[in-house]
């Protein structure tokens, strides 16, 4: 009750900090409020354990709308709560050197701040209820903070169209949502969520179908998974860096919770079809791997190539989850506990390693004022520092050892060959085909981000730039270091974090696993720790090979002297690489789902002197492009039929209210 108590009075001081702060310490004010208040929740997860070891309730209180409304926190919330505490405070820090570089309007500035911390609140209040009714309004604080958050440059026509297209989209999934938990409550007639484990019990096949498409679908929405994600390659590019890493770390991880939290009832169910919700969830993974990549490696936008990389790994997450109901339905509770346990350790590294790469990709943009790569090239020359943080980034998301993407995507394969033996048919095509999939996806990552790296921070400058980069203020930087410091640490307790996930999912899933099971998940244990020593020596040796080189070999004298051409003796800038030529091949071979558009004039007769061409070319989402925008301008004509409703008549407005509350009260009478 006092931390609960305690939370709610830190939120208020910080609300009127912030309000009061005189305009040079807004931005200080307002990451610092953010810290401490994480340092409050994560101080309420460690008092639950302490107090009971598997978790605990905080507080209840009783309200005449609500019921009764118990705060909860459970090793599956805590996880989270420790999660999405740590980014934001991490990415608050790197948020006020950020913002400096701005010349905003101190109102402006001041919302900002508030509405990150309403954002906060509202995740904070969704992963310790146990009521409907308060998820949904930590829900919806979630989604108006986070859209103010992402339209910070409102005056820039792109960008308030982002965050319009955000909005509406995250108020689809709110609909989803209460649908599903209407129903619930209609079932059991309680809003805690116990409701769902009333509703599994009597659910038949169909209902079931339908419960699981409104929770994955509005749950998808924030999570980003195809063909719910057209918003998120939008959102991410026009928000501030720190707040793109914020979505991507940690916000659309919120879909991932209610996806695994509301999932985990589907083992009360009376019909016998999770086997067949895993393979669907499955497939809905491996489609939003696959098209997130190679959608990510033929984007010139850097920002919004990581977004799209955040829709892939989202994939892999789902990729998970989908072969955990898959062990469920099959009684095969091993494959259950790797399935969600490779998705919570996926959930975290890639958390960690995007709000890094999101970091240096805002160093790069506030410098350049650019996020085109086309225009950019040897950065790494007047960016060092940036460019070490964005190749940490770059290699962790790649999913290679020594880091932990490469820890988790491991286990996912473990459970693909441990899900290939399986007697039903169907389960092991689905395994293998999955598998073969998810090494398509980290060829192609390592593909994009080669390119990426290659094209921003190697090479030479590709276009003459106004202002000269340079690298940026060392607070901006440490947010990084801090960060590559979470990724050594994963590495280092990769042992503990898996044995600390098949924990939170066995106690979700009321699972018993049976001897043999449990010595698997050991042994699986046993190789972890052993790559964790193994990884963190190697990580060790080339920490110390990269300082002998500073040390040692760059103070020597170095001489320079000309190279043979090869015939070739002056090279331009603009025969370097460019993004495209890097993905051409990857263009060619999935064109049917890269729709691209050319701007290109071509030559006339009557042009005696031609003046200078330019060809442009742009790539569009192919679901935005070819489901979406057609349903979207159908329904805008059949909407324009109706216009002569809205004629400028006062009096026909007036007819029109009246017969509204006519129609209200008839309605209140036959119920």
């Amino acid at each position: 009750m006092l931390l609960t108590y305690g939370f709610l009075v830190a939120v208020a001081i910080s609300i009127l900090l912030i309000v009061i702060s005189p305009k040079r310490i807004i931005g200080t004010m307002g990451a610092m409020s953010i810290v401490a208040l994480s340092a409050v929740s994560i101080a309420g997860y460690v008092a639950a354990l302490i107090s009971n070891g598997e978790g605990s309730f905080i507080s209840t209180f009783r309200h005449s709308l609500f019921g009764r409304i118990d705060v909860v926190v459970d090793d599956m919330s805590g996880l989270f709560l420790i999660l999405v505490s740590v980014l934001f405070s991490v990415g608050a820090i790197y948020g006020i050197g950020y913002l400096n570089t701005y010349d905003k309007r101190v109102g402006q500035t001041r919302l900002h701040w508030l509405t990150l911390m309403l954002t906060f609140v509202g995740m904070v209040v969704m992963m310790t209820t146990d009521n409907m009714i308060i998820f949904l309004i930590g829900w919806e604080f979630m989604a108006i903070g986070s859209f103010f958050a992402v339209i910070f440059e409102s005056e820039k026509p792109l960008v308030l169209k982002s965050g319009l297209n955000y909005f509406i989209q995250s108020h689809i999934a709110v609909l989803m949502l209460t649908g599903a938990f209407v129903w619930v409550y209609s079932y059991s007639g309680t809003t805690s969520f116990e409701g769902f484990k009333i509703f599994m019990e009597s659910a038949t096949a169909k209902e079931l179908c339908v419960m699981m498409f409104l929770l994955v679908g509005g749950f998808g929405f924030k999570a980003g998974i195809v063909p719910f994600h057209s918003w998120l390659p939008y959102a991410h590019p026009a928000a501030p860096s720190h707040v793109s890493a914020l979505m991507s770390g940690v916000i659309v991880k919120a879909g991932i919770y209610g996806i695994i939290r509301f999932g985990s009832y589907v083992r009360y169910s009376a019909a016998d079809i999770t086997t067949e919700i895993g393979l669907v969830i499955l497939a809905m993974g491996v489609i939003s791997g696959l098209y997130g990549i190679i959608n990510a490696a033929v984007h010139r936008d850097f920002k919004r190539m990581l977004a799209y990389c955040t829709i892939e790994n989202i994939g892999i997450i789902v990729m998970g989850i989908g072969v955990g109901f898959i062990g469920m339905g099959e009684s095969n509770y091993f494959i259950t506990v790797m399935g969600f346990g490779a998705t919570l350790l996926h959930t975290i590294n890639h958390a960690i390693f995007k709000s890094l790469l999101f970091f240096g990709a805002g160093n790069v943009y506030i410098m350049t004022h650019t996020r085109n790569m086309e225009e950019l090239g040897g950065l790494i020359k007047l960016m060092p520092r940036t460019a070490f943080v964005f190749l940490i980034g770059a290699l962790a998301i790649g999913g290679l050892p020594p880091f932990g993407g490469f820890v988790s995507e491991w286990i996912l394969y473990y459970s693909f060959i441990k899900g290939m033996t399986m007697s039903d048919l169907m389960i092991p095509a689905a395994m293998v085909v999955s598998g073969a999939c998810l090494a398509v996806i980290g060829g192609v990552s390592m593909l994009t981000f080669t390119k990426s790296f290659g094209v921003i921070f190697l090479g030479e400058p590709r276009k003459m730039l106004v202002h000269q980069p340079h690298e940026v203020k060392s607070g901006m930087l440490k947010t990084s270091y801090i960060l590559i410091g979470l990724i050594v640490m994963f590495v280092l307790f990769a042992r503990q974090l898996f044995e600390f996930s098949t924990s939170i999912i066995t106690d979700l899933f009321g699972l018993r696993l049976f001897s043999m099971e449990t010595m698997e998940v050991g042994r699986v244990a046993d190789i972890l720790g052993t790559l964790s020593i193994v990884m963190v020596v190697f990580l060790a040796i080339m920490a110390a090979m990269v300082y002998v080189r500073f040390k040692f070999i760059e103070k020597r004298e170095v001489s320079y002297s000309g190279t043979w051409g090869c015939g070739y003796m002056r090279p331009i800038k603009g025969i370097q690489y460019t993004g495209k030529s890097f993905a051409r091949t990857l263009i060619e071979l999935f064109k049917i789902f890269l729709p691209t558009s050319t701007r290109y004039k071509e030559l006339t007769t009557e042009e005696i002197f031609p003046k200078e061409r330019s060809h442009m070319s742009s790539d569009s989402d192919f679901v935005e492009k070819r489901i979406i925008e057609p349903v979207v301008g159908g329904l805008f004509k059949g909407l324009d039929k109706f216009q002569f409703i809205q004629n400028g008549n006062l009096q026909l407005y007036i007819v029109y209210g009246l017969a509204w509350v006519i129609i209200l009260i008839l309605t209140m009478a036959f119920i």
